[in-house]
C-alpha cells in the first residue's frame, strides 16, 4: 500500500514493556542446505516459519510454484548476481505454450538481464515485452493441465541509485538497500490469461499466486538483512555472511538491508515482532511501532484469523510513499520516525500495512485491475483497529479522515472499482483510499453489522492463500445477507 490515511485522532503514548535493542547480535552458525539441493516437494523447511495452527497448509496447496534462489549482494551495491530454479505446475484447465516472468526493476530505475535460460534443461530464447517489464518464456513442449516444468536462469540486476517507478521502492538510497520485486516472478494466470501489462505508475504492481521461496543470500557481513520469511541458515564465509531464508506460502519475496540498522523486538504468542530502525531512531517512537504492530495483529487476528507466521518485521526505509506491504514484512518511510512527524501518521501507516497481511498476502487479488479489493478493505479495517484499540470515540476521527481524502476530488462520484491506471492525478488516492472504505461501511450498514462481520471473516477464511475478486466478494456478501446488492454496487463500485 502507499497513500495511508492520516486523521486527527488522539495520539496516545502507551507505557511499553521492556524491549531488547541491539545493533544486530551475532547469529550462531546454522548450516542450511543449498536451495538447489532441496527437493521440490520438501516443504519441511518452511514449517518453522508458520504458527502451529497454520502448519497444515504445508500439506495443501498442491502445485504451488516453488522458487529456489541463490543471490549475491556486492559491497558497492551496484549489481545483484543471481541464479534461480523454478518449478511451475500448470494448474489451469487448458494447455500452456508459454510462461511469463515479471522484470519490474526495468521500470523502477534499474534493470534486469536474464541469461542461460533453460526449460527442463533445454535452452530457449528470451522474449521481452511490455516495455521490458515482462519476459515471455516459450515452452519447448505444450504444458498440459497438471504437468510440471523446471525453469533455470541466471540473472543480473542493476540497482537503482535514484528513486524512480512505483514510489522509489527499489534501489540503494541513504545507506539502505531496498529490493522490491528484484527477482523474476511468474504472474497469475486466470480467465484473462497471463496477467501482464505495462505497470501503471500509481498502483502496487505484483499479482502473484501464493508460492514457496527458498533463498540463499550472500552479502557483506556488516549488513543487517531483513527479508520475508525466517532465517533457516546462517554461515560466515570470510568477510561475507550467507543467510538462507524460507518464506511460504507467500505472495512475494522482499529484502531490505543496511549497516545502519538496529533492532527492537518483542514476542507475542508464537510471533516475534522485530522493528528495524536506522541508528539514531532508537527512541520511544521506534518502540511505539512495536506496540502499534502488536495491537494491529491482535485486532485483525481476533476479527479474521490469527497472523500465520512466527515472525513479523517492520523496517524503516527511504521511499516516496508512507509505507508498503510485503509478506511478513512492512516497510515504513524513514520520515515517519523523524521528530515532529505526527505520531498518529506512523500509527495509521503501521496499522494499515499490517492489515495487508490478511488482505493482499493471505487473500490475494489483482492490485492493478481491482485495487479496491485490498486497499478499500484495508482502509476500512484500519478504522476498526483504532476502534478496537481506543474505543468507539475513535470512529468519528477516522470517518472524518476518509471524507477529507475523498474531498480532494470534490467527492466526485467516481467508481471505486476501476483499474488503477484509469484514475488521473489525485483520483486514485481519493477514490480507492477515501471513497472505497466508505463503500465498505455502506455495505456493512446494508447487510447489518453482525452479518457483515461474519461475511468478511468468511471471505478471508474461504479465500485464504487463494485469489479474491470483486465478483466473488459480492456473491459471498449476498449469500450472507440473503439480499440483492446490485443497486449498492452500481452506486459505488461499477463504472456507469
Amino acid at each position: 500500500m502507499k497513500k495511508i490515511l492520516v486523521f486527527p485522532l488522539m495520539a496516545l503514548i502507551l507505557s511499553l514493556t521492556a524491549c531488547a535493542i541491539s545493533a544486530g547480535d551475532p547469529t550462531p552458525t546454522r548450516i542450511a542446505p543449498h536451495p538447489f539441493d532441496v527437493a521440490w516437494d520438501d516443504r519441511a523447511i518452511f514449517r518453522e516459519g508458520l504458527i502451529e495452527a497454520e502448519q497444515p497448509i504445508l500439506d495443501q496447496l498442491p502445485g504451488a510454484t516453488v522458487y529456489h534462489i541463490d543471490l549475491q549482494i556486492p559491497r558497492d551495491f551496484r549489481h545483484l548476481q543471481g541464479r534461480m530454479e523454478t518449478l511451475y505446475t500448470n494448474r489451469e484447465n487448458e494447455p500452456l505454450n508459454e510462461i511469463y516472468f515479471r522484470l519490474f526493476p526495468n521500470t523502477a530505475g534499474g534493470g534486469t538481464t536474464v541469461s542461460a535460460l533453460k526449460v527442463d534443461g533445454q535452452g530457449v530464447d528470451i522474449v521481452h515485452e511490455f516495455l521490458d517489464s515482462a519476459m515471455r518464456v516459450p515452452l519447448p513442449a505444450t504444458l498440459q493441465p497438471g504437468e510440471q516444468v523446471e525453469i533455470q536462469m541466471d540473472f543480473e540486476v542493476e540497482i537503482a541509485r535514484e528513486m524512480a517507478g512505483n514510489y522509489g521502492l527499489f534501489g540503494y538510497f541513504d545507506g539502505v538497500l531496498v529490493l522490491d520485486e528484484f527477482a523474476p516472478v511468474i504472474p497469475v494466470y486466470d480467465d484473462e490469461g497471463w496477467n501482464v501489462e505495462v505497470p501503471p505508475p500509481n498502483a502496487d504492481v505484483p499479482y502473484y499466486d501464493a508460492s514457496f521461496y527458498l533463498a540463499r543470500v550472500t552479502a557483506p557481513a556488516d549488513l543487517t538483512i531483513v527479508a520475508s520469511g525466517i532465517v533457516v541458515g546462517h554461515e560466515q564465509e570470510g568477510d561475507d555472511q550467507v543467510l538462507t531464508f524460507a518464506a511460504g506460502p507467500a505472495r512475494d519475496f522482499y529484502i531490505a538491508a543496511s549497516d545502519r540498522y538496529v533492532i527492537v523486538s518483542r514476542t507475542v504468542g508464537e510471533t516475534t515482532i522485530n522493528s528495524y530502525v536506522v541508528a539514531g531512531q532508537e527512541d520511544d517512537r521506534a518502540k511505539l511501532t512495536l506496540q502499534f504492530a502488536e495491537d494491529a495483529l491482535k485486532s485483525f487476528g481476533a476479527r479474521f484469523g490469527v497472523y500465520p507466521y512466527t515472525e513479523f518485521d517492520i523496517v524503516s526505509t527511504p521511499m516516496m510513499a508512507l509505507g508498503m506491504e510485503y509478506p511478513g514484512v512492512v516497510a515504513i518511510a524513514l520520515d515517519l520516525y523523524e521528530p515532529g512527524s505526527p505520531v498518529v501518521s506512523l500509527e495509521a501507516t503501521v496499522a494499515h500495512e499490517v492489515g495487508h497481511q490478511w488482505f493482499y498476502n493471505v487473500v490475494g487479488n489483482d492490485q492493478v485491475d481491482e485495487p479496491w479489493i485490498d486497499e478499500a478493505i484495508v482502509q476500512y479495517i484500519t478504522g476498526l483497529y483504532f476502534v478496537d484499540t481506543y474505543g468507539a470515540q475513535a470512529e468519528q476521527g477516522w470517518l472524518d479522515a476518509l471524507y477529507d481524502r475523498w474531498n480532494r476530488v470534490g467527492q466526485a462520484d467516481i467508481p471505486i472499482g476501476l483499474p488503477a491506471g484509469s484514475y488521473e492525478g489525485r483520483e486514485y488516492g481519493a477514490i480507492v483510499y477515501g471513497r472505497g472504505p466508505l463503500f465498505v461501511m455502506a455495505l456493512a450498514e446494508e447487510m447489518g453489522e453482525e452479518a457483515f462481520d461474519e461475511f468478511l471473516r468468511d471471505y478471508y477464511e474461504s479465500h485464504a492463500w487463494g485469489i479474491g475478486t470483486g465478483d466473488t466478494f459480492r456473491q459471498l456478501a449476498e449469500s450472507h445477507c440473503q439480499c440483492d446488492l446490485t443497486a449498492l454496487f452500481e452506486e459505488w463500485v461499477y463504472e456507469k
